[in-house]
This record gives structure tokens, C-alpha cells and sequence, in this order.
């Protein structure tokens, strides 16, 4: 495990959630339903390439939330971010052969001078993207295309699930009860996002009026 890995954060939404802590297990899907049209291509290339029948990937981040990350892949009030222990979530990539690895960003007029192997292709990806801090995961197999592929997990390796902000406070506290009903096995931390809403900035600028 690279060392400087804190947190490994998917965002994703509620029903994907839900299925993860219920069946428990971490679903990669077929990336030729991705939007970006790039991504999808050099999957399918790299398929080709290893010889492989399927391929899935599931995409994180290392960094913590930004805007970016709740609007392009958690938007809406169904939105979610999972963290997961870094240490414990690759413990068990490893043991069902998944590859896994940050992304590296290229520049498209930079793509003739740099020496890509073909192992590096799922992990390569255009420079605009770079804000999204992306760690993959990738598995190939030798059955054909399906539209996810699932592996085992333990709940414990969950840290925290933060729910979107978008989400009215009474409607996130039904949510919570809610997942611990469902999932009493399921020691993970819920929150509410404060990325619209936080109150120690609101509260600074407050104090500030009052002493004006």
C-alpha cells in the first residue's frame, strides 16, 4: 500500500449504498457505460490488449470532498460518500487479484514523449481530470462482459458514510436510522454533509457582524 494513502473515498449514491452494506460486497461495474467517451475506449483497448473477456473498474478518490466530487458523480439528494480503510480495503484487493493504483494525468500534446506500458493504460487519464484525485480499481476476467463484478467485503472496512447535504436535515435522520436498522452489523459512522451548510463558517462570519 502506498503509505501516504489516508482515507479512499467513493462517492456514489444511496442505492449503491445500500446494496453494498446489505449483500456486502464491493460491486465494479462495466465501464463502457462511463460518460467520459476516453476512459471508455482505453478500458476497452487494455481489454483487448490482456486478452481478457470483461473487464470492470470502480473509481475513488484519496482526497477529501470537494464540490467536484458531490456534483459529477453524487448529485442530487440520493448522493453519498463512502470511506473506506485504505489498509483494509487493498488488503482485500489483493487477495482477489484486483488491480488498484492512482490515476496519472496526461496532457494530450504530452501523450508522444511519455512511455505508457500497457499495464499503465487503465490508470492513465487526460489532465482536466486531475481535481478528481482518482484511485481505480480494476479487474479483468476470462467470462463474459456482465454488468458488474462483485467481491466480498467486511463491513468494518468502512470508516464513515457521509449523506449529501442536498438531503433536508428530518429526511437524513430517517435515512440513518433507517441504514442501522437494515444493516445492524454495520459499525460504520453517518453523517451529514456540511459542504452547503457548515455552521463553524457561518459562525465565524456572525461573530465578526456582532463585533462590527
Amino acid at each position: 500500500m502506498q503509505p501516504e494513502l489516508i482515507k479512499l473515498n467513493r462517492f456514489t449514491t444511496i442505492p449503491f449504498l445500500i446494496d453494498l452494506l446489505r449483500r456486502k460486497k464491493l460491486a465494479l461495474l462495466n465501464p463502457a457505460f462511463w460518460d467520459d467517451f476516453n476512459d471508455r475506449e482505453t478500458m476497452e483497448i487494455y481489454r483487448k490488449a490482456a486478452k481478457a473477456k470483461s473487464i470492470y473498474a470502480l473509481c475513488m478518490t484519496y482526497k477529501n470532498e470537494t464540490i467536484h466530487h458531490w456534483n459529477a458523480f453524487a448529485n442530487g439528494t440520493s448522493g453519498c460518500c463512502i470511506e473506506f480503510s485504505p489498509a483494509k480495503l487493498i488488503d482485500v484487493l489483493d487477495q482477489n487479484g484486483i488491480m488498484h493504483g492512482k490515476a496519472e494525468y496526461i496532457r494530450v500534446r504530452d501523450l508522444a514523449d511519455t512511455k505508457i506500458k500497457t499495464e499503465q493504460i487503465p490508470f492513465v487519464k487526460r489532465e482536466p481530470f486531475s481535481p478528481e484525485s482518482e484511485y481505480r480499481l480494476v479487474a479483468l476476467s476470462a467470462k463474459s462482459q456482465e454488468a458488474s463484478f462483485s467481491i466480498d467485503i467486511d463491513l468494518d472496512i468502512i470508516r464513515k458514510v457521509t449523506i449529501s447535504n442536498k438531503v433536508p436535515k428530518p429526511v437524513f435522520e430517517s435515512l440513518k436510522e433507517s441504514i442501522k436498522e437494515m444493516v445492524p452489523g454495520c459499525r460504520a459512522k453517518i453523517y451529514h454533509s456540511t459542504l452547503y451548510n457548515n455552521a463553524d463558517w457561518i459562525g465565524h462570519f456572525r461573530g465578526m457582524g456582532k463585533r462590527g
